[in-house]
């Protein structure tokens, strides 16, 4: 027998503090738990049964010609997941006859055979076969995604077609995983104990809750028949309040000018679960202009925070009367917009530019 339903305005204070380190060691996955406070406000209204709904983005409602993908040459800077939730940058530089520079592209290439393919999974394709998926790389920076408010998320990862190549053959600038010395065949101190980690950081409003760690390859096993290069979907769970992400690559291949193993990576298949009354009521999604900016942007009145993809809050600031907000002083990259007005709260990406 159901309980009777009844609607009620409430306030929900959750304060967590965990004591200690769990640590958590698989074959191709390790998750870390830190020592962990916040405190965290929600308002609902309606139905308190309501738990809210589960949305997935898998990005086939993205329009792709067959074994194709979206570079950004078309300037367009941002593009969305299905149901708007999501928003993913990319930078496209037309120098050189035009390249895509940082943050995101899609594709649908099944290529694991092409060396240099940087547009194509070693999966052989999208989680479900026959889909699009993303290609995240951290060539400049690390790369960042944001979206709705949810109680929680999951996703895929693999590697690139062209990283996992470059790992298991080596290449002009990486060296051959599992090898002692480096791309020029010097000895690297590595004694082919390599490994491609992609560290995952999970961040609401700009505070960062926890971050979870997959190796994409390890050749760090004692019996070498275990060390490997993904070539599969591999799921991510972050079971934590979340509204963006931050992904940064790291690997024992490393010079003078960072990482040398190419820093790409493939992400697909984003499940979200979202309170009904944050998602619809209190968190919305904002369009802010110009995107790229260089001096100024229009973002709304309100108190204004800008954070770095780190969580850094770098801009504090109340608009009244007016929507333009000061950027100039920001260093070219990719940041977090939140507008604070009364209990509704806003949030975009911007991407700042010289």
């Amino acid at each position: 027998m159901n309980e009777p339903s009844f609607n009620r305005s409430f306030s929900l204070f959750f304060s967590l503090i965990m004591g200690s380190i769990i640590y958590l060691k698989f074959k191709k996955m390790k998750i870390f738990y830190s020592i962990l406070l916040f405190t965290m406000t929600f308002h609902f209204v309606g139905n308190a049964q309501n738990k809210g709904f589960t949305l997935i983005t898998t990005f086939d409602s993205l329009t792709l010609g067959n074994e194709s993908h979206w570079d950004g040459s078309d300037q367009s800077g941002i593009f969305y997941g299905e149901h708007g939730f999501w928003d993913f940058q990319n930078e496209y530089d037309t120098s050189w006859g035009g390249y895509w520079a940082s943050g995101w592209t899609y594709s649908n290439e099944t290529d694991i055979a092409t060396v240099g393919n940087q547009y194509s999974s070693f999966a052989g394709g999208d989680v479900s076969g026959g889909g699009n998926y993303l290609i995240g790389t951290t060539a400049i920076s690390d790369v960042g995604a944001s979206f709705l408010l949810s109680e929680g998320i999951n996703f895929y990862v693999t590697n690139s077609t062209y990283t996992a190549i470059s790992m298991r053959e080596g290449d002009v600038y990486a060296k051959k995983f599992g090898d002692s010395t480096d791309a020029a065949g010097m000895v690297d101190g590595t004694n082919g104990e390599d490994w491609l980690k992609l560290s995952i950081y999970a961040y609401t409003f700009g505070t960062l809750i926890d971050s979870v760690e997959i190796y994409l390859a390890d050749y760090r096993f004692s019996n070498d028949s275990l060390d490997y290069i993904l070539d599969t979907w591999e799921a991510v769970n972050l079971p934590f309040p979340t509204d963006s992400i931050r992904f940064s690559l790291s690997s024992s291949d490393t010079g003078l000018f960072g990482m040398n193993t190419p820093g790409y990576f493939c992400l697909d298949h984003i499940t979200g679960e979202y309170p009904t009354d944050i998602a619809e009521k209190q968190v919305n999604t904002i369009n802010i202009f110009p995107n790229p900016a260089v001096d100024y942007v229009n973002v709304g009145e309100g108190q204004i925070e800008v954070y770095s993809m780190t969580g850094t809050k770098l801009i504090t600031q109340y608009l009244f009367g007016s929507n333009r907000l000061n950027v100039a002083s920001l260093s070219p990259g990719m940041y977090q917009v939140v507008v604070r007005n009364g209990h509704q709260i806003s949030r975009a990406s911007l991407i700042k530019r010289n």
